[in-house]
Formats: C-alpha cells, sequence, structure tokens
C-alpha cells in the first residue's frame, strides 16, 4: 500500500515481518512515522503504547536497525499491512509541526526537489513544547500605530482586504514595516516573514506594544499553536499555525529569504503557497518588487508619497565616471575625499563599501579604462587562457580585445578591503573602522569600510547620523558573474540609502559603467527601470524566473545525471566547475523529470533556482 500516494507516491513499509494483529493485542494506535534519516526516505509503521499522547507533527523517538532515532507523526490510526508485527514508539518529544505544515513540507519537498525529511529538519526548532501556550490569543490594536504611519497602514489594509490572490507593495526604502505588521496582526494570527534576527525581533516588540500576541520564530511553537502572530526569517513560513489569518514578506526580494544549502526554497514562493491553501491574504512588500514577486502578483500597488516628493526614501545618488580617472588616484577619488571631509567637519559619519571576495577580479583596458565585459550578457569577464577571455555567467569567450577601443592591454583592478583602510587612514587622518562578515573593529570611528555586510548595520547602531555611502569599486557589483547582479547592485543601493536615512544623505558611487541601467534606477529612484532590460535577458539565457533551473553538483552528480537521461522538454548543459545546469521550462516540469530520478549514493547538490549559479 501507499500513503499519501497522490502527493508523493512513496510506499509504506513496516519494519518487521510479523503479525499486526498480535501488535495490536497489546494495546495502542498505529502511527506512520517518517525517520529523520534522509537516506531511507521512508514511512514506517510503529506502535503508540496507550497511554502515551501524541498527534500529527508530534516529534517522536523509535527504534531503527538497533538504534533509536527522531522522526515526526505524519499520520495517526492507519491501517498497517496483516501479518507484521509493529515496534513500539519509544518516548514523545513533543510537539513541533501539525498537519498542515506537513502537507506544505511536502509541496515544498516536491517543488525543490528534495527529500521530505530534510524539509522536516529544516522547519523543526530545537526545542518542541509539549502543548500550545495558554495565553490568550490577542489582535493588534488598528489604532496603535507610529506617528506618521497612517497612509502605509491603509495601504496594507486595503492590499490584505483585496481578496486571496497575491498583493505586492511597493515602498519607500526607508519606510518602517511596522504598519504592515500591525494591519495583519489586527485581521488574527498573522505570520510576518523577515529577512533578519535584527528586524524579526523589532517587529515583535512593536506588535506586543501595539496590542497583539506575538513571538517570534524559531522557540515559539507553543504561541504558535495557541493562535499568536509569528515574525521569524525564512523557516517561519512552516510555523504550525492553526489559526492563520494572513501572511506578510517584508523585502521579498532580499537574498536572505532563500534558504542557502539544498532545498534551496524561498520564502516568498512558500509563503504564497500557504496562502493559497488556507484561502487567506499574502501580502508581498519591497522597496524595489522582484521580477518574481510581479510574476505572481502583477504590478505593484504604490505606497509612496506623491510624485512631489517621490525620493523621500531614496538618498540622493551621485554617479562618479572613473574611466579616465588618474592612476595615481587610486582607489579613492579627490571627489570623494573632498565630500567625506565635508561630511567629518559638519559631525556626520562616511560609510565607505568595498565588497570584494578572493575570487573578485575586474580587467579594464589600459587604454580607454572600459571594463572588459561579456557581449551577449554583461558580466565581467575573465582570462581563461593568455589571449582568450571567458564569462563566468554564459560560458562565451572572446578574444583578449576591448570592446570599446579594441586595445589588447589590460590591466586587473583587485582592490582589498584591509589595504584600503590603511590608505583611507592616511588620506583622512581620521581613524578607520572595518566591518565584514567575519570581522569587526569598529572602536567608535567616525569612518568605516567593509563589505556589504556594513549596510546591513542599523543606522543607530553607528552612534550618528551616516551623511555619505561610497561605493568603492561598483563595477564588481554591476559585473557580476550572478544572474541576479542587477538587482543585487540595486539592493546595496537601497541599504546605503536606509544607512543614510534617505533625506539629507547622499551615495557617490565610482565606477566605470556610468551609464548603467542600475545607477540610472537609483538616480532616479525608480526600480522599474531595470525591469525590461532584466526580463529580456533572463529569457534570453533561459533563467529564472523565465524557466526552471537546477544546478546539481557533489559527488553523486555524473550519476544522478546519468540516471536523469534526456527526457522531453528538459535541457542538459555541463559539467562546468563539477556542476551540471538542469533546465526546464516550468518547476512542474522539472520536478516531475527530477523526482523520479533515484538517488545513487553518496553526496548530492542540488539546488533549485539558487540565487547564484555555481561554477
Amino acid at each position: 500500500m501507499t500513503l499519501f500516494g497522490d502527493e508523493v507516491g512513496r510506499p509504506v513499509e513496516p519494519p518487521v515481518e510479523t503479525s499486526t494483529a498480535a501488535a495490536r493485542s497489546v494495546g495502542g494506535r498505529v502511527v506512520a512515522v517518517l525517520p529523520d534519516v534522509p537516506a531511507l526516505d521512508r514511512v514506517l509503521h510503529y506502535l503508540l503504547p496507550d497511554g502515551m499522547e501524541a498527534t500529527v507533527g508530534s516529534v517522536v523517538r523509535v527504534p531503527l536497525h538497533g538504534r533509536r532515532v527522531r522522526g515526526w507523526i505524519l499520520a495517526m490510526d492507519v491501517d498497517a499491512d496483516p501479518g507484521l508485527e509493529l515496534r513500539e514508539v519509544t518516548r514523545v518529544s513533543g510537539l513541533a509541526l501539525d498537519h498542515e505544515s506537513i502537507q506544505l513540507a511536502r509541496w515544498v519537498a516536491w517543488r525543490w526537489v528534495s527529500r521530505l525529511a530534510t524539509v522536516l529538519r529544516n522547519a523543526t526548532p530545537d526545542r518542541v513544547v509539549r502543548a500550545p501556550s495558554g495565553v490568550r490569543a490577542r489582535r493588534a490594536d488598528p489604532t496603535a500605530l507610529p506617528a506618521g504611519s497612517g497612509a502605509l497602514h491603509r495601504a496594507a489594509l486595503d492590499a490584505l482586504s483585496a481578496g486571496v490572490h497575491p498583493s505586492l507593495l511597493q515602498v519607500e526604502p526607508t519606510a518602517d514595516p511596522a504598519p504592515v505588521a500591525l494591519a495583519a496582526a489586527s485581521l488574527g494570527q498573522a505570520l510576518v516573514v523577515v529577512p533578519s534576527a535584527s528586524e524579526a525581533a523589532r517587529i515583535t516588540s512593536l506588535l506586543g506594544r501595539g496590542g497583539a500576541t506575538a513571538a517570534r520564530w524559531p522557540g515559539a511553537t507553543g504561541a504558535a499553536l495557541a493562535g499568536h502572530s509569528i515574525v521569524g526569517g525564512h523557516g517561519a513560513v512552516l510555523a504550525p499555525m492553526p489559526e492563520l489569518a494572513a501572511v506578510v514578506v517584508l523585502d521579498e526580494h532580499d537574498p536572505r529569504l532563500q534558504n542557502e544549502s539544498s532545498p534551496t526554497w524561498h520564502a516568498r514562493e512558500v509563503a504564497i503557497e500557504r496562502a493559497r491553501r488556507r484561502r487567506v491574504p499574502v501580502l508581498l512588500v519591497s522597496p524595489m518588487p522582484s521580477l518574481e514577486a510581479r510574476g505572481a502578483c502583477g504590478e505593484p500597488r504604490r505606497a509612496v508619497p506623491s510624485s512631489g516628493s517621490a525620493r523621500a526614501g531614496w538618498a540622493r545618488t551621485e554617479v562618479l565616471d572613473r574611466r579616465d580617472a588618474d592612476p595615481r588616484e587610486g582607489l579613492f577619488s579627490q571627489r570623494f575625499v573632498d565630500a567625506a571631509r565635508s561630511e567629518l567637519s559638519a559631525g556626520r559619519h562616511v560609510v565607505c563599501v568595498l565588497n570584494r571576495t578572493g575570487r573578485a577580479r575586474l580587467l579594464a583596458c589600459r587604454s580607454c579604462g572600459l571594463v572588459a565585459a561579456c557581449e551577449a550578457c554583461g558580466a565581467a569577464v575573465r582570462v581563461l587562457e593568455e589571449d582568450v577571455l571567458s564569462c563566468p555567467r554564459c560560458g562565451q569567450s572572446r578574444p583578449r580585445v576591448c570592446l570599446g577601443c579594441g586595445g589588447h592591454a589590460m590591466k586587473v583592478l583587485r582592490p582589498g578591503v584591509t589595504r584600503a583602510r590603511e590608505d583611507l587612514e592616511a588620506l583622512l587622518r581620521e581613524p578607520v573602522g572595518l566591518l565584514t562578515a567575519s570581522e569587526e573593529d569598529l572602536r567608535g570611528q567616525r569612518v568605516l569600510i567593509g563589505t556589504e555586510a556594513v549596510l546591513n548595520r542599523h543606522p543607530d547602531s553607528l552612534g550618528a547620523p551616516v551623511g555619505l555611502v561610497c561605493m568603492l569599486e561598483f563595477d564588481q557589483e554591476l559585473l557580476a558573474p550572478r544572474y541576479r547582479a542587477g538587482e543585487d547592485a540595486l539592493w546595496m543601493l537601497v541599504r546605503a540609502s536606509r544607512l543614510v536615512h534617505g533625506r539629507g544623505g547622499r551615495i557617490l558611487v565610482q565606477t566605470r559603467q556610468p551609464d548603467h541601467e542600475v545607477l540610472d534606477a537609483a538616480v532616479h529612484a525608480d526600480p522599474a527601470r531595470i525591469l525590461d532590460r532584466e526580463r529580456s535577458r533572463r529569457e534570453l539565457l533561459g533563467l529564472p524566473p523565465a524557466a526552471a533551473v537546477a544546478a546539481v553538483g557533489g559527488e553523486a552528480a555524473e550519476e544522478w545525471i546519468s540516471r536523469l537521461g534526456h527526457p522531453a522538454g528538459v535541457e542538459l548543459q555541463g559539467p562546468r566547475a563539477g556542476w551540471w545546469l538542469v533546465r526546464a521550462a516550468s518547476h512542474e516540469h522539472l520536478a516531475a523529470a527530477a523526482g523520479a530520478v533515484e538517488r545513487p549514493p553518496g553526496r548530492l547538490r542540488l539546488r533549485v533556482d539558487p540565487m547564484a549559479l555555481p561554477g
């Protein structure tokens, strides 16, 4: 027999071959348990002894191959095959999920071609509970709004009241999302998904002050089961919420809302599917709506000021063309140095961003200064052989010739953030702090340099207003091999606007691509200016959301690709740097083809629609 065969079609096989009748004679209920052993990937039957309380979604301990392993109860009171003796559940740890979140996890496993146990492991918090919280759930008071946020609150309520079709709300970069969360929590139990833990803590506190019972995920299973609103990162979309009334995803475009490891599920897509199943409204919020969000929701509602003050949330963006820069200037232009000194004399802080990684490398023509880019997709190219340039994004290659002037001489641009800090201290005669993902040395300095990690800081944490943010080598972002490079680069400029609080602050972008559409969008405070070109580029290259893509790597990848074969409607590329690319016209087609492949032994990395393609 099969359990949930219409959904996954995986057989349920009892562990021991003896009599089910004999098992029932000692008392108990037959339950279906999925062991937390992804390599097994099967639902097994066990006996829940009398007096041991459990339900669908309970985390249990069961015997398996001579040891006790964790598992999840997926169904109660199932019919085991006759003639089989069932072993007993040894312990019920507590509640972690419910029937709805388990069924949603099944969809996630199908959509991102993963094993159900892997998804449930990601969805299960470290601490489970015995029972729902005893605190009565309360809605938010719609009158408890921060000053000046009435317009955004009304826009959010209008969107949430428009029906169960997904809605998209475009806001200013510096808009406080608290009114949106309050609007959702005023309808009942709300799920609010945010990209960062610090923002989750802030939103949870604001909901509490607004009269709602709210808790942060993970670690809030009891509150979720009791009907309290839940605020958390991408994992919160699978929280058990039996009284769910509304779903909100803040900064839906943020890469942090996607799971980094397999399965690479995105909270935005799961939130939309969850709301569809529950028939509740879902609202996606962003200052720069993604192509995926626009595809799911259509054109966004706008919660921005009138055209006379449309730049209110966007910092003034100044573009400095460095194609003809004096090489003796180095990384820091004289215009930046003058601007930095002016801001410091006015008592405002200065932040510099140099987002360099070990792989980053740009080539520029020695004659005209133009950065070497791919003719097909616009990404920065690299030296493949002595006289050959190769594109890491689309794989095309060409001779080592400048597309601007025809010159052959190229220079490598590879600034380092540590050396840049020393040079900046000498220029400004001022101590300079350093902030990267792995290093933080602030010591109260008025000048700060770092990777894009510095843009994740809340402005209030820097001690004084930030008057200037300088993107020192922005071509590295504009020409990155990532297929979402345009959106990622604009997101950096949005965060820079937040860092300077929009009004009054300014952003200086040093670049050799002054006419790039991303810079045009930032200068005009209009993210829609990059949409047409970005959409056309994705369609041309067959990249999400124009197509469904899976990157396959690991020691078992070659065998997996061999077992996949060449099904109709599926395109294979590779290998490149140990990775294959599997492309299909739709996720349904990709999931059907990839899901039918029996996984070979060994490590397999299968990433569906990842934020960046490996290689």
